[in-house]
């Protein structure tokens, strides 16, 4: 029994998604979790849709394990909403939650299945920090010009090479990615970048919000996207926004 699970957690109380040795990550957690609410009796392997970095949050991350002992199927199969009740009990203060568990087809992969990913960065900006949003958003103080910003963005859409907006650890073979929409827009005091693509390199979104920045501060104009894309080059791109601006709010399947 294949089942997926929709999660929500604040990156800023782990080492990430992905398991490390002597690190508490968003994996192992839940899956001791799990392992624990079944009595030890299952290994418990957790496949998610995307390896967050340190401090960067999830509303909306998806991952899947397998129920294989015959008796927790029969059940769990007509409670499977329930679910998420029963592991959230073992998950109490640990900073992650699971939303919402559905049983799936076998061939279901968090992560290989994924046709579209949906980030969110939050910029708080205004001249004062917030101590509410403080470790939830990137603060700017100065003045964002979000508009040149939002149009800037655009030159992104489509397929690129990302050579520029990508870390130097980057493992990735290939570094043309597509963007298939992104947005800047500004609510009060807060200026949300919107991007959705199948796949990221790493650190990308980030290192795209620092280079928007600098463009809605004025130190260069929305044509400067172009000039990055063609010199592939990540030391000519702008900083890496911090990571606890960042969110995974939404995997489409």
């Amino acid at each position: 029994m294949r089942v997926k699970l929709t999660i929500e957690y604040d990156g800023g109380r782990f080492y990430g998604w992905q398991k490390q040795k002597d690190r508490v990550s968003v994996q192992e957690t839940i899956e001791r979790a799990i392992s624990k609410l079944f009595n030890e009796t299952e290994t418990i392997e957790l496949y998610g849709a995307g390896r967050t970095d340190t401090g960067v949050h999830a509303t909306g991350q998806v991952a899947h394990f397998d129920i294989t002992s015959d008796k927790l199927i029969d059940q769990w199969t007509s409670r499977i909403r329930k679910l998420p009740i029963a592991i959230n009990s073992y998950l109490i203060d640990s900073g992650a939650v699971i939303v919402s568990a559905e049983a799936v087809q076998s061939d279901f992969h968090a992560r290989a299945s994924a046709i579209m990913r949906h980030y969110v960065y939050l910029i708080f900006n205004r001249s004062a920090k917030s101590v509410i949003y403080e470790t939830r958003t990137w603060h700017v103080s100065r003045s964002l010009d979000y508009s040149t910003m939002n149009e800037a963005a655009q030159l992104f859409v489509g397929a690129n090479d990302l050579n520029s907006f990508r870390s130097a650890h980057c493992s990735a073979l290939n570094p043309v990615r597509t963007i298939s929409a992104i947005g800047v827009q500004r609510d009060g005091d807060f200026v949300r970048i919107n991007v959705m693509a199948k796949s990221f390199l790493h650190n990308q979104v980030r290192i795209m919000v620092g280079t928007l920045a600098q463009i809605g501060l004025g130190k260069y104009g929305a044509e400067h996207i172009r000039k990055l894309l063609d010199a592939k080059d990540r030391t000519l791109a702008g900083p890496t926004a911090p990571p606890h601006g960042l969110y995974l709010v939404m995997v489409q399947y």
